[in-house]
């Protein structure tokens, strides 16, 4: 899933592993063990729940560029 963030960016989030590109999951949730999740991934749980997602078909290609932008923003 990817999830606009409040700043406008956008965070590529896996519910299958539990796992946001953000910054507030590196340090909340991986390196702090303060929180389960961020808010993304919740806002990922929420939008299942009540179907307000929306699904866009992408090509392999695309969903290289989606995962290489995020590997981007992190280093």
């Amino acid at each position: 899933f990817q999830v606009l963030g409040s700043s406008g960016k956008l965070y590529t989030c896996y519910s299958s592993c539990h796992f946001c590109t953000c910054p507030a999951f590196d340090f909340t949730v991986v390196q702090k063990s303060e929180s389960l999740l961020c808010k993304h991934i919740l806002a990922v749980y929420l939008s299942l729940a009540v179907g307000a997602c929306q699904e866009l078909s992408v090509s392999e290609e695309q969903l290289t560029s989606i995962l290489l932008a995020g590997e981007e923003d992190e280093g």
